[in-house]
């Protein structure tokens, strides 16, 4: 068991289990076989007294005795016990249909019965972040893969999912051949970098002006069913010197080279293009909790015992340590000098009004210290010097545009760096100075959530830290490292926040105080549903080893809340229960294979769909949602009926 610490329960059970975990299974037969009564079980014969025949002293039958085996009464009250725990416990021989439905979706043997009666039987799709239930049919749509057969010299296939196929062309070409195309804007000329920060708040522009900020908003380029074309399964375009192959895949499709597919990811040689989940994730909405729970930072203190490893250390991505807390203490003084540090590092005798001002204080830092990425050119420029187009390079303020994600370059992707996936993007609007052999259009924007990388984007990337998702961690690691108690926030309408635990106005008891470092403001929890016209529907807090359901302190109508999420609230709350549990009782899965890893190349489509919620805001170039729409079509039209 685990011991004591701050925000974790008392106690963590380590034979905590799930049907499928090999080990585990094994754990659990070693357990039934243990409560058996003497000789009813192990490798001894059925009969006590009865001299064991060749290989039954060590557990193992020859071909020649197996057969010659007879079945006690003892042998066989022992099979028939076996057999009814391993139902119970949910665990079924390899190919045989679970009796229940696992948390990664899908129907039980009944058809759906049991998932219909199951309280936690909840999925959440990840292409459209809608919890549905585990039972009802996948609203799945075909996809484009565009693939590239490059010489061995240059790796071997490329391929591009649902992207734009002259942006995938043109990179194929810069970045495997040296071929730089004169051609490398699709946009107007001279566009400035002006994206959208919240695309699902149509009032953020509103409550941004009346904060006298400013700043342009883009919505999100839908994708109607009329305008869904059905493409050719199967064809080749020639782009400049290279020959596209370009396929229409079906789900069915998709299911069979998935292998391949994340193999390749790993090889950083295929890109997921833009939009939502061009995979069609499904995960179980326990299983999206836990999993974004053990994915939230902590703070480990220095008395957590020997029993705790990791100590006075920031752990992050599946409770993988992510810096020490000397390491995180040195970044925050070359960040924002000793005296701020020592200024605002927590006094246990500040009245609360003073909490609230020190907060505050920590909060502006970091906002006024690091830059919030608005789809900015970040491409490498020619020389220091370059400025703009004109004296060689890329200009950093002009825009640039979503070609898709891949797998982050090996020197971002360490350990302490946390990256989920990298942005591959493409300047637009005379960006770039194509006379310049020394630049060019393409660059990599590396989704961080390790403490210290995001700290050093002040050098990496001239201070243009990342979005919510960025800016939340890097404010987890200042509060926490400062003494404060914090915990992360997920608004399911993609937007991320930390609370921070303060004394209540009126003195004594202490409560979780909303602080976004986004915006640099505190203690103002509508300004998502009254300031900015969000159409809330779920917000939970994490910490390692606790989920809590946080909505209603963010509305003035929770009602309302509960009828856009589709989910009642008993069921909500029995997936919450289950959810808790399962921090509190299981140990974190050690899984092997592709996907199975925390570092980018080794995340699974899944893990990469639910963090891109969360991480992209980004509307859809006009060519990839014209493509999306064609390949659209290819559902079948059984499951599309269905759903």
């Amino acid at each position: 068991q685990g011991v004591p610490h701050p925000g974790r329960p008392p106690a963590i059970a380590r034979t905590g289990a799930r049907a499928g975990d090999p080990l585990r299974v094994g754990r659990m037969a070693d357990a039934s076989r243990r409560a058996l009564p003497s000789g009813a079980a192990g490798s001894g014969s059925a009969n006590e007294g009865r001299p064991s025949r060749t290989g039954e002293a060590s557990g193992v039958h020859s071909a020649s005795t197996l057969p010659r085996m007879s079945m006690g009464p003892r042998r066989c009250l022992t099979l028939l016990f076996l057999v009814v725990a391993a139902d119970a416990l949910g665990i079924h021989r390899e190919g045989a249909a679970p009796a229940r439905p696992h948390l990664l979706g899908g129907e039980g043997s009944d058809g759906g019965a049991s998932a219909a009666k199951a309280p936690t039987a909840v999925d959440l799709d990840l292409g459209s972040f809608v919890a549905v239930g585990s039972a009802s049919a996948t609203r799945r749509w075909g996809v484009q893969l565009f693939s590239v057969e490059l010489p061995k010299e240059h790796g071997g296939e490329v391929a591009c999912m649902n992207c734009d196929i002259s942006a995938f062309a043109k990179w194929v070409q810069a970045t495997f051949l040296g071929i730089e195309s004169s051609e490398l804007d699709a946009a107007s000329p001279d566009t400035i970098a002006d994206g959208q920060k919240h695309p699902n708040a149509p009032g953020y522009k509103r409550w941004q002006e009346q904060q006298k900020a400013g700043s342009k908003f883009l919505q999100r380029d839908a994708i109607s069913e009329e305008r869904r074309q059905p493409v050719q399964a199967v064809a080749v375009r020639n782009l400049g010197n290279l020959s596209v192959k370009i396929q229409g895949l079906d789900p069915t499709d998709v299911e069979a080279i998935r292998p391949q597919l994340q193999r390749m990811w790993s090889e950083r040689r295929l890109i997921l293009g833009p939009g939502s989940d061009p995979l069609n994730e499904r995960m179980g909405f326990v299983e999206a909790l836990v999993f974004l729970a053990r994915g939230s930072p902590a703070l480990l203190v220095d008395d957590c015992g020997p029993a705790m490893p990791h100590c006075q250390t920031l752990i992050s991505n599946g409770l993988k340590p992510a810096a020490s807390a000397g390491m995180l203490h040195n970044a925050l003084v070359q960040s924002f000098g000793p005296s701020l540090l020592e200024k605002h590092t927590f006094n246990s005798s500040w009245s609360a009004e003073e909490e609230r001002v020190h907060v505050q204080a920590l909060l502006s830092a970091l906002k006024g210290g690091y830059r919030f990425y608005r789809q900015s050119c970040l491409a490498p420029r020619a020389s220091p010097s370059s400025s703009g187009p004109m004296g060689g390079g890329c200009n950093p303020r002009a825009a640039s545009e979503l070609i898709g994600r891949i797998a982050c370059r090996p020197e971002e992707d360490g350990p302490s760096d946390g990256c989920v996936y990298s942005e591959l993007r493409q300047c637009v609007g005379g960006a770039c100075d194509a006379s310049d052999a020394g630049s060019t259009a393409f660059f990599e924007y590396a989704r961080l959530h390790g403490p210290l990388a995001l700290f050093q984007t002040r050098e990496t990337r001239s201070h243009v830290m990342g979005q919510c998702e960025e800016f939340s961690r890097a404010a987890y690691a200042m509060l926490a490292s400062l003494g404060f108690e914090a915990r992360y926030v997920l608004d399911f309408t993609d937007h991320v926040w930390v609370e921070v635990k303060l004394k209540n106005a009126s003195g004594g008891n202490t409560t979780w105080v909303h602080a976004d470092p986004s915006e640099g403001v505190l203690d103002q929890p509508l300004i998502y549903e009254k300031g900015w016209g969000k159409n809330l529907t779920m917000i939970f807090a994490f910490t390692p080893w606790t989920v809590e359901h946080v909505t209603a302190r963010y509305t003035s109508d929770y009602a309302a809340t509960v009828q856009r999420r589709g989910v009642p609230e008993d069921v909500l709350q029995g997936v919450l229960a289950e959810a808790q549990k399962r921090l509190e009782r299981e140990l974190p899965l050690r899984s092997w294979g592709d996907g199975a890893g925390s570092l980018s190349r080794d995340r699974s489509f899944a893990d990469l769909a639910l963090w891109g919620h969360f991480g992209d805001a980004v509307a859809l170039p006009t060519a990839v949602a014209a493509a999306l729409s064609a390949a659209s079509a290819l559902a079948s039209p059984a499951v599309a009926g269905a759903a």
